[in-house]
């Protein structure tokens, strides 16, 4: 994929910040043809989470009701299921309260973004002129992959004029690749898509993939 401009590299604008709870899975979608773009969870993500919540709460307020069957000892099964609701709700939760994403209007250029981690998320709103470009990155993970390859995590990341906005990682992908090729080889579908995103937003689209870059949120 041909770059369009110049990537800067480190001297891009960057606003850091450390990820405390889970890299949410997010994927682009247009809607309306072509009037809207939105970088949300998939459908069956946001379905994992409600029946984590779900099944936690049914399970924690069901514990009583459930051990009268006298199937197993209710004192061992009501503690056993307890602990599963409790260990089940507290994922879900973590899971929701990782959970960014992004609405953008391309007729009126603007954009509406969740932001944000835990109860310190905030609604932002602005205009698609404020976005500095869209970057598509390669981690090589040093872990094995299927067949003998190695396994790489490719990432399109939004970027911010001015570092206005903390960077959203639009779309993230893993896959295996085999020894002895490019860090790139695997690319291919999500340079393709990223440069769609790109023309959609009136953005700068930049494939990086052939070098290998850490996570942009590092987990902590």
């Amino acid at each position: 994929m041909k770059e369009q401009g110049r990537y800067e590299g480190p001297q891009q604008p960057v606003r850091w910040r450390t990820k405390g709870g889970l890299e949410t899975p997010l994927r682009g979608r247009f809607i309306g043809e072509m009037k809207r773009l939105t970088f949300a969870p998939p459908i069956w993500y946001d379905v994992l989470v409600g029946l984590c919540l779900a099944f936690g709460v049914y399970s924690g307020l069901g514990v009583a009701g459930l051990v009268s069957f006298q199937m197993f000892d209710p004192q061992m099964f009501g503690a056993t299921l307890l602990v599963l609701a409790i260990g089940v709700t507290l994922a879900g939760l973590w899971a929701a309260l990782s959970n960014e994403r992004m609405a953008c209007d391309l007729r009126a250029r603007t954009y509406v973004r969740l932001e944000g981690q835990g109860i310190a998320k905030r609604v932002t709103r602005g205009s698609l002129n404020e976005l500095y470009g869209l970057v598509l990155m390669s981690q090589d993970t040093m872990l094995p992959g299927l067949g003998g390859g190695r396994s790489v995590v490719y990432r399109l990341v939004l970027y911010w004029k001015g570092s206005k906005e903390p960077l959203l990682v639009v779309e993230r992908v893993s896959g295996s690749i085999p020894l002895n090729t490019p860090l790139n080889a695997g690319a291919g579908a999500m340079a393709q898509r990223g440069y769609r995103y790109a023309q959609a937003l009136g953005v700068p689209y930049y494939d990086y993939s052939h070098v290998n870059s850490p996570g942009p949120l590092p987990v902590v």
